[in-house]
């Protein structure tokens, strides 16, 4: 695939930016509780607490990126995420983290859907829109594995000054990916904030705005809370019912996580031709919901299984919750950007990544409460929920499409 200019530096920015984070994720923790002697439940209730409050924060991304452009606001936040990281050298206690987490974590929220919105205004057409999201997608995942690795030199020296250097390094990574993100040309400049706004037909007011997107928008928000269950399911589901409820090796637990980003990477931009059209991508909503439910069916049946077949299980159960990934990913990239209108793009995408953000607050908390005590009828449960859902997203954004290509108002 060929990128444009400007998609050739989001995708570099995507790749330094992820870089950084794999830096950061893999060699965070130790840091916190060996050099600033916060305990590991300390760091994880904090972490759980910012990302609970960042839910709203990160929604002024999308209200300021409409005001101000994609543009700024993207670099702001990578630029943000830069300062967090070095802040963190200076972190001597718990509320100081606390602090400086919540500020991290709102940026982290917020980037998503500005980075969509400027892709939307980056690039015009819109299937090269989703090929080049899918990249950008392939090269953090890729960017996220060698910075991990690159981690091991800070955590085998495991000083002060080693973690000093490369938390530095990874804010100098946000910084080179906000320098990239200033250098992508906006082909089609924001409308709001930048021009007044047009008078009603009468002459009297402006339009008004909505402070939510449309209910078709909202509808299809919640649905892909439920589809995008393929985070949790392996984040979460997954290490945990292999370890608790198989026969299966433990070490099962790490190549199933290899699998599944070697498949993302391999088929995430492939699948990304797949949507074309309104009408085929519309159906990969159905598609994703029965892709999920196979690989719900298989996980159950890897619980009743012994040895060989249960590893065999669990690796079609991780396949197929692969392609559904790479599936819901072309889908929604495309379809959250184009039933948005334009002139509120920004809003419109900071809430239809809440569903995304929820799911990884929220997500954790239904697999260990609902469907992982009850064992294989819990995913059985799930797969017929997955399956309804995928249809309903379907309909519901196959409508959304046709009132938007009929010129009916969001506000109508």
């Amino acid at each position: 695939m060929k990128l444009t200019a400007g998609g050739r530096r989001l995708a570099v920015a995507a790749l330094v930016q992820s870089l950084g984070i794999g830096l950061f994720m893999a060699s965070s923790m130790a840091y916190f509780t060996r050099q600033v002697d916060l305990s590991a439940n300390q760091v994880a209730s904090g972490l759980a607490l910012a990302g609970i409050v960042a839910l709203g924060v990160s929604l002024l991304g999308g209200v300021l990126a409409d005001r101000y452009g994609a543009r700024r606001v993207l670099a702001a936040v990578y630029l943000g995420r830069g300062v967090c990281c070095v802040a963190y050298v200076f972190v001597t206690g718990f509320w100081q983290f606390m602090a400086v987490t919540l500020c991290a974590v709102a940026c982290d929220r917020a980037g998503p859907p500005v980075l969509q919105a400027l892709v939307a205004v980056a690039v015009p057409e819109r299937q090269e829109r989703t090929r080049l999201l899918a990249v950008v997608n392939v090269v953090r995942n890729c960017g996220l594995g060698v910075g991990a690795m690159a981690a091991g030199g800070a955590l085998a020296a495991d000083t002060r000054a080693a973690y000093t250097l490369t938390l530095v390094a990874i804010g100098l990574a946000f910084l080179g990916g906000a320098v990239l993100v200033l250098r992508v040309p906006e082909l089609a400049a924001p409308t709001a904030g930048s021009a007044p706004a047009k008078a009603d037909p009468a002459g009297e007011h402006p339009p008004r705005r909505r402070a939510l997107p449309d209910g078709r928008y909202l509808a299809l928000t919640g649905l892909n809370f439920l589809l995008f269950f393929f985070d949790t399911m392996l984040l979460v589901a997954m290490p945990v019912w292999v370890l608790e409820h198989t026969d299966a090796p433990r070490v099962t637990v790490s190549v199933l996580f290899a699998l599944n980003t070697a498949l993302v990477v391999v088929l995430q931009i492939p699948v990304s031709k797949l949507a074309t059209g309104p009408g085929r991508t519309t159906r990969m909503l159905t598609w994703t919901g029965a892709v999920l439910a196979v690989s719900s069916l298989c996980f159950a049946a890897s619980g009743s299984a012994g040895g060989a077949p249960a590893v065999a299980w669990l690796a079609t159960a991780v396949v197929t919750l692969s392609l559904a990934e790479v599936i819901a990913n072309s889908a929604v990239w495309d379809l959250s950007i184009a039933l948005a209108p334009e002139e509120q793009r920004g809003r419109y995408l900071s809430v239809f990544n809440l569903s995304v953000a929820g799911q990884r607050v929220l997500g954790p908390v239904m697999v260990t409460g609902l469907l992982l005590g009850s064992g294989a009828l819990g995913w059985v449960v799930a797969a017929a929920v997955l399956v309804v859902a995928g249809g309903a997203a379907e309909r519901v954004a196959r409508a959304a499409g046709e009132r938007m290509r009929a010129g009916v108002p969001v506000d109508a």
